[in-house]
């Protein structure tokens, strides 16, 4: 028995320094990608190749479900991006609030006879109106069935070739588009899907739909979750973005081919990670026809959304996204060392496997092993520590470089935000690390409790301090059936 113990303490050990010495290794890698990216931008000219009615049109598709208190001021950021042609399509879907009346009071939307084809089946569409705006604005009505489906309602109603999936509660930079759809013109004919760079907009101060001052949170949780932000969006996806192996686009900045999206069948309702389950099938689509392809990440194209202020909701939310990841690494299994699958099968979905699936499974176990071990003198005192010693700095190099590659984009007005933020490299694996690694257990382990998507409970992307608005009056709705 101390024997088998030994071992496993050894081999969490040894697994522990692999993963932060894994991250290093693509927190380097993206370095490399960005380089390259930057020297694109300081000579490529993406804004002549984007400023004409030559650019892809894309229609950015908005699930709202009791969205009302920052659902106007995230529509209005979306509405002043600076690009040629695009449309914005509002999914309500069944909100119990005043979402509704809220889009078409402040917007002056009318209801229409607009028919439209189906390619995906959703639940019931009772109405559709549209803004009389420059930038069109249409507004789905529809009977609640959860985000997917109202996702896969609005493509069903998007005009343009491309759709950008979304949240409501997110704020758009005016360049994000410009920014991201530059991949698309440069290559059109492989590119069905772009990725976009998303940052916490707790903290910040939001006017008139525009992030007027970046700012790092006051609250400790948050400010964790920043840094989390930043290491996985500037320190890991350009670099998995650079050997074609992006397993996933994130559900707050997912731009895709539609018709690649309708022929994979829309995303999975009820699943509660569809960002990765839709790239996936995608990705499978794709290899499966035998067809070149390529899902690229655009570290300059940036949302900016609210992250959970507390530690209740932020529990809601990691048991739902690792909920998500093992129905995704069941559904999956096959692409698992498949050269079949190329480079996602080879490199991206082992990483997943490896680092993402098994490793709350084998800290926890570590947490358990490793004192019981050390209680019983089977572990040597000086190479566990060098163990924990290169392990620790591997962390913290990954970190503070990602921090540094951060800081290239510019986003906080003043060095001090920046070093707020560096403060906590040190710090960061200490409480809240372990409280996640129980989450992500207790999603393992299953029950009722984590088997629901569970409410958010946001502040709101106007005010993250201020009271939600009062509802307006209620708004007749007629039904309308789509076109068959």
């Amino acid at each position: 028995m101390r024997t088998v113990i030994n071992f496993l303490s050894t081999s969490v050990l040894v697994y522990f320094v692999a993963m932060q010495l894994y991250m290093l290794a693509l927190a380097i890698l993206s370095a490399r990608a960005l380089y390259k990216q930057r020297m694109f931008e300081r000579f490529g000219r993406v804004q002549d190749m984007l400023g004409s009615d030559l650019s892809p049109p894309v229609s950015i598709v908005v699930p709202a479900y009791n969205e009302s208190i920052g659902i106007v001021e995230s529509i209005r950021s979306m509405a002043m991006v600076t690009y040629p042609k695009f449309e914005i399509v509002v999914v309500n879907d069944g909100s119990k609030d005043d979402t509704l009346e809220k889009m078409i009071e402040h917007f002056k939307m009318l209801a229409v006879p607009m028919p439209f084809r189906p390619s995906i089946k959703t639940a019931d569409v009772r109405q559709v109106y549209h803004a009389r705006l420059p930038v069109p604005i249409t507004l789905v009505d529809k009977a609640n069935g959860g985000r997917a489906d109202a996702l896969n309602a609005g493509i069903n109603v998007a005009r343009f070739p491309y759709v950008m999936l979304t949240d409501a509660d997110i704020i758009i930079d005016g360049d994000a588009l410009v920014n991201s759809m530059r991949y698309v013109a440069e290559d059109r004919t492989r590119t069905v899907g772009v990725g976009g760079n998303v940052r916490p907009l707790n903290g910040a101060t939001v006017r008139h739909g525009h992030i007027v001052d970046a700012k790092v949170p006051t609250g400790w949780l948050e400010r964790l979750q920043m840094l989390e932000y930043i290491r996985s969006f500037v320190g890991a996806r350009p670099g998995w973005s650079s050997i074609n192996s992006l397993i996933f686009l994130s559900g707050a900045f997912g731009i895709f081919l539609r018709q690649a999206v309708i022929d994979v069948g829309g995303l999975t309702s009820g699943h509660f990670g569809e960002d990765l389950d839709l790239s996936m099938r995608i990705h499978r689509h794709y290899r499966r026809l035998k067809k070149p392809y390529r899902m690229v990440y655009a570290p300059s194209a940036v949302v900016w959304t609210e992250v959970p202020s507390t530690r209740k909701v932020l529990r809601r939310q990691r048991i739902r996204w690792h909920r998500g990841l093992l129905t995704a690494i069941w559904d999956f299994r096959s692409s698992l060392f498949n050269p079949r699958h190329g480079p996602i099968g080879m490199f991206g979905w082992p990483a997943m496997f490896f680092f993402e699936f098994l490793a709350p499974i084998i800290e926890f176990l570590g947490y358990l092993v490793v004192p019981v071990s050390f209680f019983f003198g089977g572990i040597n005192p000086t190479g566990a520590l060098l163990l924990l010693m290169i392990a620790f700095l591997a962390g913290a190099f990954t970190s503070l470089l990602a921090l540094f590659l951060d800081e290239r984009f510019g986003y906080f007005n003043k060095p001090l935000e920046a070093l707020t933020l560096l403060s906590l490299v040190f710090v960061e694996n200490m409480g809240l690390r372990q409280q996640t690694v129980w989450w992500r257990i207790r999603a393992i382990a299953g029950g009722n409790s984590t088997k629901q998507w569970g409410d958010m409970q946001r502040k709101g992307v106007a005010n993250l301090g201020g009271k939600p608005s009062q509802p307006a009056a209620p708004v007749p709705v007629k039904p309308v059936q789509p076109e068959t």
